[in-house]
């Protein structure tokens, strides 16, 4: 169900706090970026989905992690997450073709 379909706060807030991406990161989770291209490949609508339904999610339940969303028009671009771990480093994850859940399973257990 996507946000835009909700009437009430109520609602809104009951939808982010349930669902798959409503947990809380790593504390050590410092920054998440998402990097997707925007045209011809069908190898990013898991991204796009994710970017809809999950991110939203993972925003409302972790306000101290900074979400940064990279859209590209270039169809050379690979979709990707990278989760940054603060001084301990970073962790690229690929993503293409993959479905949205996947995604959010790989991004909570994401290691530095």
């Amino acid at each position: 169900m996507s946000l835009r379909s909700l009437k009430s706060a109520r609602e809104i807030v009951a939808h982010l706090n349930t669902g798959v991406g409503a947990q809380k990161l790593s504390p050590e989770v410092s920054k998440i970026a998402l990097t997707y291209t925007i045209k011809g490949k069908t190898e990013c609508a898991g991204a796009k989905h994710f970017l809809q339904e999950n991110l939203p999610r993972m925003q409302y339940n972790n306000p101290n992690v900074e979400f940064v969303v990279q859209k590209s028009v270039d169809s050379i671009v690979k979709p990707t997450v990278t989760v940054h771990f603060g001084d301990r480093g970073t962790k690229v994850i690929d993503i293409p073709s993959t479905h949205s859940d996947k995604i959010c399973q790989q991004v909570f257990e994401a290691k530095p």
